[in-house]
């Protein structure tokens, strides 16, 4: 192995440890800060940020490394079509590209986390901050195995269970922010069909999972690709509209709060 390619899971291996569960109890190795980021210490301001803020310039950090790797993946001569489920480097690629996007994913849910209700039953930053890294631990794990050639289906099953659980938290932050706005305005009503969208993408998500799982080795493989691929695409899709849903419902809360600056919210009214 390559070392400057060992060296692009340094991030990844202190991410992972960072999750509940995560890693076998070593201590992992430390990031040095960015030059710009800088340290805690150095900077107080830094210790008031939210952790939304903070949790999000490390999955910035995860992403920088992620491309680092694809791009030494591309360049690659050695990787032969009986690697990764017999796909070669276009597979390894597609896994770091998802596995990329999701952390990304996982950003954006934590950037518009720091809008807040300030409501006495809102679910904390802490309690989303720690669900998150929980599956950008997976994230992680995914990459790290297509990097080193160690992929198998339960490595694929995992990443795909943990990008619904980003779904899940998108639709969870959503709710939150329906009740607190329903707390002081009962007749309030998105102008979307929620329950619609919840079930339309419920029924899409479980077909694939299910028809992976269910799947023969052989099948597997044929439908890897377009499986990953497809449901990324879908749970993307859904956190970005569980996501707008929630800061325009959040606009109906007089004393809502943001972490950073206050943007105005956008329109949830889509075709």
């Amino acid at each position: 192995m390559d070392p400057r390619g060992s060296a692009c899971f340094v991030v990844f291996a202190a991410a992972a440890a960072a999750s509940p569960g995560a890693g076998d109890g070593s201590p992992a190795p430390r990031r040095r800060p960015l030059p710009e980021e800088g340290t805690a210490d150095d900077h107080p301001a830094q210790q008031r940020r939210p952790p939304s803020h903070q949790l999000s310039r490390k999955f910035q950090d995860i992403i920088e490394e992620l491309q680092h790797c694809a791009d030494e993946l591309r360049a690659r001569r050695s990787i032969k079509k009986d690697d990764m489920y017999g796909q070669g480097r276009m597979l390894a690629l597609t896994l770091l590209k998802r596995a990329k996007d999701a952390i990304g994913l996982a950003s954006t849910i934590m950037t518009g986390a720091q809008l807040r209700a300030q409501t006495p039953s809102e679910i904390s930053l802490n309690t989303i901050d720690q669900t998150v890294r929980m599956y950008v631990s997976t994230f992680v794990k995914t990459a790290e195995d297509t990097y080193h050639r160690k992929v198998d289906k339960a490595t694929v099953l995992s990443f795909l269970c943990a990008l619904q659980g980003l779904a899940a938290v998108s639709r969870i932050l959503f709710e939150d922010a329906l009740a607190s706005v329903r707390s002081i305005q009962p007749d309030y009503s998105p102008k979307r069909d929620v329950e619609a969208i919840n079930r339309n993408y419920q029924q899409e998500i479980q077909c694939l999972i299910n028809k992976f799982g269910e799947a023969s080795t052989t099948e597997a493989l044929e439908i890897l690709h377009c499986t990953v691929n497809d449901l990324a695409q879908k749970v993307s899709s859904y956190v970005t509209i569980m996501t707008t849903l929630r800061t325009s419902t959040l606009a109906h809360v007089p004393g809502r709060t943001i972490a950073s600056c206050d943007a105005a919210p956008p329109d949830d009214r889509q075709n």
